[in-house]
């Protein structure tokens, strides 16, 4: 009897529980997976999400998970496109413009349609890949940059031995891997980082890998899935890049459990009955992504992912996906009869708050500036992983990231109202709306817009007085910088570097173009489509007198800053007059790139950098926010928003 309730438990258990693995190019998951594929290939033969227009990311991985399904993705047809023809398309438009990890990525997916990585329309990208590795193995700066080199390298066929002995030297002495030497390891690259290594021809049995695989197994969260680390949600990127580096080390992920749960069934948990997968239990963000992200992890198909048995279907009709309708504008409204006020948010949902709101939630870095400086920081019960300023806004209760925001914590907060952020996704805001939270969502997209809604949190808490005092500071400081710099006969070009592996600007219609503008110089890059990814040679040709670089991105043990080394240190960059001049400008990321009061410091700060005649060099402020281990990170994940969030200015 007793034997007869022990099996019967285990039974009970595992109802739900995934059993065969890997799944099969014909299970009823995978099938309904590459079904709502079909519906994010675009007219162009790529893939993206609705609305936004093909990816070339969510292109590769797109056409990754349909070769891991054994599909040729060439039959793969929408309006006479196929993913070859957007390739194509896109070769021309990107060459010189790739960074290492996207070099990397197109091998494999060059590899997956049966093209030549080195010979591509006149183009040899695993040239290309291995003249970015350094003397020491290193390729790119980073750890991620290394891994993924080694993947796309190895998939050619080349010799990775020095990348993969470099890649060794960088694994933490708790077995993971960071994305960066010095940074904090992560699941996420541990994952990705096996992959690299047995692709390099590491042997499952060595330590190395034994102890990246036990270093995962203790970071398994109690609902059986993973995380990217801080406050982060389990969530099916994660998940997928885990169960890949785990099979590609030989294991089971189906041992990979807690409370009876593995990895695999999380990761199933995730889907929708429509196919796709959501990124975390609550929260679907760029769905057609994680789809595609998810199929070769439950296909037991690790990267590179080499030649599984290809059945040719023929040309296949896709449904056209549907189109995000315009929001509508803010709205507000205030009444003041019993102490009620009514907005109408940028979801164009009318909001109505009772009273003087007490347990407020922050999700967002801008709103939650916004709070402390209007005096609201007792009120404050929960903000994000990456509210740092001011100081004491880090020992604040963490309720998630930017775009993974834990609901339960959220709830568990007991708020009376949150202000959200668009990078929180509409479907964060809708469902915490569901629940009865009251939410509103803020979008700012110019520094008037930061000022209004400084104003519209103060009429919202009753901080009416410290509002007005606040915008009426910010307007008089961005009065007296327009009253100097409005007289200018000349307007130095100017332009600011997000990112350089590619290389990213801001372009026209961001929060850091207005700033150049009204700071006294021109955008060197103003005609480009907000933040963009531009080559080398354009650039150079450009050839910006004054390049700004944001402060910190990327910092790791080592303290130093990597963009502002890489622009002093690139020989092809030698010949820029910003390099020339010594007018390479280091400014703090998080005061150029939040909207928040700190906005105006930025201005200010450029105005004094490219007219110093006219001002005086503010002074850094004791307050700024000291870099953690994993604040390298934080940097990174604000462009991530910026590509993923097309159009949105404020973070």
């Amino acid at each position: 009897m007793k034997h007869y309730l022990i099996a019967l438990l285990c039974i009970l258990l595992c109802i739900g529980c995934v059993g065969a693995y890997p799944l099969h190019q014909e299970d009823d998951a995978v099938r309904n997976a590459l079904d709502y594929l079909r519906n994010c290939q675009q007219e162009d033969g790529g893939f993206g999400e609705a609305g936004r227009g093909s990816s070339p990311g969510t292109t590769s991985w797109a056409i990754l998970a349909i070769f891991a399904a054994g599909e040729d993705p060439r039959t793969w047809v929408r309006d006479g496109n196929s993913p070859v023809d957007y390739l194509t398309m896109m070769n021309r438009e990107t060459i010189g413009k790739g960074g290492t990890t996207d070099i990397a990525r197109t091998i494999l997916t060059l590899h997956a349609v049966s093209e030549d990585p080195r010979s591509f329309h006149g183009v040899n990208y695993v040239q290309d890949l291995k003249s970015r590795v350094k003397p020491d193995g290193q390729a790119g700066d980073h750890v991620y940059t290394t891994i993924w080199t080694i993947i796309g390298l190895a998939s050619a066929g080349e010799d990775t031995s020095r990348s993969v002995s470099w890649l060794i030297s960088a694994q933490n002495p708790d077995g993971g891997f960071p994305w960066t030497p010095g940074a904090e390891s992560d699941p996420d690259d541990t994952g990705a980082a096996l992959q690299a290594l047995i692709a390099g021809g590491v042997s499952p049995d060595d330590p190395v890998v034994r102890n990246a695989v036990e270093y995962l197994r203790s970071m398994q969260r109690d609902d059986g899935g993973y995380h990217y680390g801080g406050t982060s949600a389990s969530n099916s990127a994660s998940d997928a890049w885990v169960i890949q580096g785990l099979v590609a080390a030989g294991e089971d992920p189906r041992d990979y459990r807690q409370n009876s749960r593995s990895v695999i069934d999380h990761l199933l948990s995730l889907q929708n009955p429509d196919g796709s997968f959501r990124h975390t239990a609550h929260v679907t963000d760029n769905p057609c992504r994680m789809t595609a992200t998810a199929l070769p992890a439950l296909l037991g198909a690790p990267n590179p992912i080499m030649t599984p048995a290809v059945s040719s279907k023929g040309p296949t009709q896709h449904r056209a996906p549907p189109v995000d309708q315009d929001l509508p504008e803010v709205k507000i409204i205030r009444t003041e009869t019993d102490r009620i006020v009514s907005i109408r948010d940028d979801f164009g949902e009318e909001i109505t708050i009772h009273g003087y709101p007490q347990r407020i939630v922050s999700l967002a870095p801008s709103n939650t500036e916004i709070l402390f400086a209007l005096g609201l920081s007792g009120r404050v019960v929960g903000v994000t992983d990456y509210c740092d300023y001011p100081a004491e806004a880090a020992a604040y209760p963490k309720v998630g990231g930017y775009s993974t925001i834990n609901l339960e914590k959220v709830i568990a907060a007991e708020p009376d109202l949150v202000l959200a952020a668009y990078g929180n996704t509409e479907d964060m805001i809708t469902r915490m709306r569901s629940l009865g939270l009251v939410v509103v969502a803020l979008n700012p997209t110019d520094l008037e817009g930061v000022i209004d809604n400084i104003e519209l949190i103060g009429e919202i808490t009753g901080a009416d007085a410290e509002a007005s005092t606040l915008s009426a500071d910010l307007n008089e400081r961005i009065g007296a910088v327009h009253q100097k710099t409005s007289r200018l006969d000349t307007r130095p070009s100017a332009a600011h570097l997000v990112w350089y592996d590619p290389l990213w600007i801001s372009g026209g219609r961001t929060f850091q173009s207005e700033v150049i503008q009204m700071a006294g110089g021109t955008n060197s890059f103003e005609y480009m489509e907000e933040w963009s990814v531009v080559g080398f040679e354009d650039f150079i040709m450009t050839n910006p007198e004054y390049i700004f670089v944001s402060s910190g991105t990327g910092m790791g043990s080592s303290g130093y800053d990597v963009i502002y080394e890489y622009v002093m240190n690139e020989p092809r960059f030698q010949n820029l007059d910003a390099v020339k001049k010594d007018q390479v400008i280091l400014i703090d990321a998080d005061i150029i790139s939040r909207a928040s009061p700190r906005i105006v410091d930025a201005l200010e700060e450029v105005a004094a950098a490219m007219h110093p005649d006219l001002f005086e060099a503010p002074p850094v402020s004791e307050n700024s926010p000291v870099q953690s281990p994993i604040s390298g990170l934080i940097p990174l994940a604000a462009l991530l928003c910026m590509i993923i969030l097309h159009g949105r200015r404020g973070i």
